[in-house]
């Protein structure tokens, strides 16, 4: 563990500790280069405005480099209130938190994909009203999430369509319909088909719209 080791510099103080001692503004130091910028109370727990940095191994040998940032609030020693996650893999969340997890309404964004959800979560996952738009058409998924996948709502696909329905492991799943920007409505439902013969079991499955005859809007 690598908080079992530590350096500890109080505010005002010019010599180092190895254990919190008192309550206070103070730099920690861990074993293996992580830092932590913040308060202890008098419980000597994490209170208050507080910045993690995890370090880890870098390019070149006996070299280190910054690996994820927590720069936020803190309640008990945990991250709670309002704070911002830089992570390993570049993904970045800007919002809320309780007990060390992402909770209330927040924005995270997906480096490798540029793709960003601004929305409720809870427990660390998406659920509840939000908004997810994809990095590589601009398109959105928008409506009521449920444990990390939207269960109902609309899929804008921009400069084309929208699609209003329902959705089943964050995809379009049942009757729905399709307004196009011409201002035609084609209602109907995806409908999970398999690729081979209906006995074998082990044919995947696809899912095809079969959309009703269109009209149009006035």
């Amino acid at each position: 563990d690598e908080e079992s080791e530590y350096k500890v510099l109080y505010e005002g103080d010019e010599a180092e500790t190895n254990w919190i001692s008192k309550a206070g503004k103070a730099t920690v130091t861990y074993a293996g280069g992580s830092t932590f910028v913040g308060t202890f109370d008098e419980e000597k727990l994490k209170q208050g405005p507080g910045v993690y940095t995890w370090m880890g191994p870098g390019e070149e040998e006996d070299e280190t480099k910054v690996i994820a940032v927590y720069d936020g609030e803190y309640k008990d020693g945990v991250k709670s209130g309002r704070g911002k996650m830089t992570f390993p893999s570049g993904d970045v969340y800007d919002g809320f938190w309780k007990d060390n997890k992402m909770e209330g309404e927040g924005t995270y964004t997906y480096k490798s994909t540029g793709d960003i959800y601004s929305g409720s979560f809870v427990a660390g996952k998406k659920s509840g009203e939000g908004r997810y738009e994809f990095g590589a058409d601009s398109s959105q998924l928008v409506g009521t999430w449920v444990d990390g996948s939207i269960a109902s709502g609309s899929w804008e696909l921009k400069g084309a369509a929208v699609y209003t329905g329902s959705f089943k492991n964050g995809k379009p799943d049942g009757e729905g319909s399709f307004k196009f920007t011409s201002g035609i409505v084609q209602e109907g439902s995806y409908v999970a088909k398999k690729d081979g013969e209906e006995e074998d079991e082990d044919a995947p499955v696809t899912i095809t719209w079969e959309g009703k005859p269109v009209f149009g809007t006035a």
